[in-house]
């Protein structure tokens, strides 16, 4: 297959390099088209208020280039103008940290995914729980994250992700210590956002986000991602990018013939 891999922590992270050696090694062609650096958070952005750049990246072994934008510019440009074959599938991460429950929405390895699918182009988006302060030596869970992607990239038939895209996130455990895979709904993350003023080396004041994830009953209740990532679980999570509340919109209608309107 012809594959393009992207991410939102940049070219340079180990999960990227590790999930494009992973797909390479059993004989598919991979194209590397990430950010130039870290784009954590940019949800599905596009660049419209500067220029575009490409450069080509040496020490892939395969086509890499690295794109100042967001992950979605990278999907729009590597297949618009990188790639001389239309990927067959778009595999986008492997990101550093998970994209679970509320994340999704902000998460930039998700929306990649999600833009090639608008494309027309099956996704899969993959995250490792893992972070970076857990452990000075990371790079075992990217490679184990990246064989376990590999074979699920095999298992999932092409023709089920015209309609969606899979989010598969890897918990913060290897080998034996990884319980199962748990198909299950999008949770609810809620967190206790503070935004601490600080002033820099000029004197002038800004603020720096922090916080902590709040518990919340819902994922337990609902067997939710969250709930099955803590406990050992790979979780995969069918998305959709259309974001119609089709059951509110047939209550809606039903409400519009009760509304007068004075024009």
């Amino acid at each position: 297959m012809n594959v393009l891999i992207t991410n939102d922590d940049g070219i340079h992270a180990c999960g990227i390099r590790a999930l494009a050696e992973a797909v390479a090694d059993i004989g598919h062609r991979v194209t590397v088209v990430a950010p130039d650096r870290e784009k954590s958070a940019c949800a599905h952005a596009l660049t419209m208020d500067m220029p575009l750049t490409v450069k080509p990246v040496d020490g892939f072994g395969m086509p890499a280039y690295a794109v100042a934008g967001t992950p979605a510019d990278c999907v729009k440009i590597g297949m618009a103008h990188l790639l001389d074959k239309k990927a067959d599938i778009v595999l986008s991460g492997i990101n550093i940290g998970a994209n679970l429950g509320s994340d999704i929405v902000y998460s930039g390895t998700v929306n990649a995914a999600l833009e090639a699918n608008m494309l027309g182009i099956p996704a899969v988006a993959f995250s490792q729980s893992l972070l970076r302060t857990q452990d000075e030596d990371s790079s075992a869970y990217f490679r184990e994250a990246a064989n376990l992607s590999v074979q699920l990239m095999q298992a999932f038939a092409v023709e089920e992700l015209k309609e969606c895209i899979y989010n598969v996130n890897f918990p913060a455990a290897a080998g034996s210590a990884i319980r199962g895979i748990r198909f299950c709904e999008q949770g609810i993350s809620a967190y206790d956002d503070t935004y601490e003023k600080r002033t820099d080396p000029f004197g002038r004041e800004y603020f720096w986000i922090s916080g902590h994830l709040m518990e919340d009953e819902y994922n337990e209740k609902h067997q939710t991602d969250i709930k099955w990532n803590r406990e050992g679980y790979i979780t995969i999570t069918p998305l959709k990018w259309n974001q119609t509340a089709r059951d509110e919109l047939t209550s809606l209608k039903c409400k519009m013939k009760e509304i007068k309107l004075h024009f």
